[in-house]
């Protein structure tokens, strides 16, 4: 089972997004546009960029 932990970088619009999987962990910084967009849609913007990024990883290692 996956585990994220998603920890917001004070008050910017960047966000810590850690993902693990047994012992494998991935960790990226993942910037959310700046505006008027509330809280709520850029942690979920955010996740959905680091899900993007860990799949992306997780293909190209099983590719080597």
């Amino acid at each position: 089972m996956d585990r994220i932990e998603v920890t917001r970088n004070g008050d910017t619009d960047e966000f810590s997004v850690v993902l693990t999987r047994g012992s494998d962990m991935v960790r990226c910084m993942v910037t959310v546009a700046a505006g008027n967009i509330p809280d709520e849609e850029k942690l979920r913007a955010a996740l959905s960029r680091a899900k993007g990024l860990a799949k992306a990883l997780d293909a190209a290692i099983e590719d080597q």
